[in-house]
């Protein structure tokens, strides 16, 4: 009896040892790359920092008081949220309609679903610069489209009325493939005898859809609203190399206001407590989505 007590002992030893040794790395990853960064940020929002001169200063909440009535940040802020609005729903509808259209295999569906991954799996850079060149307000593609068919060509990313909409089309032709593949993972997981019951009952494409597959889904668009919630209040890459936060700051999201003010302006205190706010921010509507999402369903 000992001794099977003593062997038993062992192997937990050597699995507790494995799972230490497989998560050693991920850790020391997490704390250095993003907990100490967060614990790092949210000292330093209670601090004037100068870099040219290598000097800190606390002040305590006084970068919040500033950030509170700062009409630059409270713009930014509002530009971030306009765009937040105009590209979820976008995003996640063209998202969940593709994958309905992937799902069921045709002889074209392999080339679309090539042509929709594609800007995934291509660097931001990369597809932001494309549709910028075919975007130009003289010698884009899409505008000499417009002139052919006898249309005005169009401002586009040079429009104040329009920029912002367009940084929007380019995130969602950049992302919508992910969500796409989102949503077809959650319609393999449908059993086929729902919809073989639909069926029976009379429904027809439109309220199986309705009635099976939104309702099935529940936890996919609670997963989908939530990181493309996330992402665009992080966008910056788009406007960096598009516009710059022009035309008239129409384009001025928080992230660049961030990233100004600590590079810039050199007020990396005051930037870390933008982040910090944008950060309790993004939890408080996570958390809103996620419960309200759940109340509907």
């Amino acid at each position: 009896m000992e001794r099977y007590t003593y062997r038993r002992g062992s192997k937990q030893w050597d699995l507790l040892a494995a799972i230490l040794i497989n998560l050693v790395p991920t850790l020391l990853l997490t704390i250095v790359f993003q907990l100490i960064p967060i614990l790092m940020a949210s000292w330093y929002s209670f601090l004037k920092i100068n870099l040219m001169a290598g000097t800190k200063q606390f002040i305590g909440f006084a970068n919040y008081l500033k950030a509170a009535t700062d009409s630059r940040f409270l713009q930014s802020m509002g530009t971030t949220v306009e765009y937040f609005l105009l590209r979820v729903p976008l995003q996640v509808v063209f998202g969940f309609l593709l994958s309905l259209i992937i799902y069921h295999p045709k002889r074209w569906t392999a080339a679309l679903r090539t042509i929709i991954m594609l800007p995934v799996v291509t660097s931001m850079v990369v597809v932001t610069s494309i549709l910028a060149l075919m975007m130009h307000p003289s010698n884009g593609l899409i505008n000499s489209l417009l002139v052919t068919v006898g249309l005005p060509a169009q401002g586009f990313l040079t429009d104040p009325k329009q920029a912002l909409f367009s940084i929007v089309l380019i995130t969602v032709w950049k992302n919508v493939g992910m969500t796409m593949l989102f949503f077809l993972a959650g319609l393999m997981a449908i059993s086929p005898s729902l919809y073989e019951a639909a069926i029976i009952d009379g429904a027809t494409s439109l309220q199986k859809h309705m009635y099976v597959t939104i309702p099935m889904l529940k936890s996919t668009f609670i997963f989908v609203l939530i990181t493309t919630t996330i992402r665009s209040f992080q966008v910056f890459g788009p406007v960096l190399l598009t516009t710059g936060g022009g035309p008239l700051n129409t384009t001025r999201v928080v992230v660049m206001d961030i990233y100004e003010n600590a590079f810039i302006f050199n007020q990396l205190g005051y930037a870390s407590t933008q982040s910090v706010l944008l950060a309790v921010i993004l939890i408080v509507i996570s958390l809103l989505q996620s419960k309200l999402s759940r109340r509907r369903t």
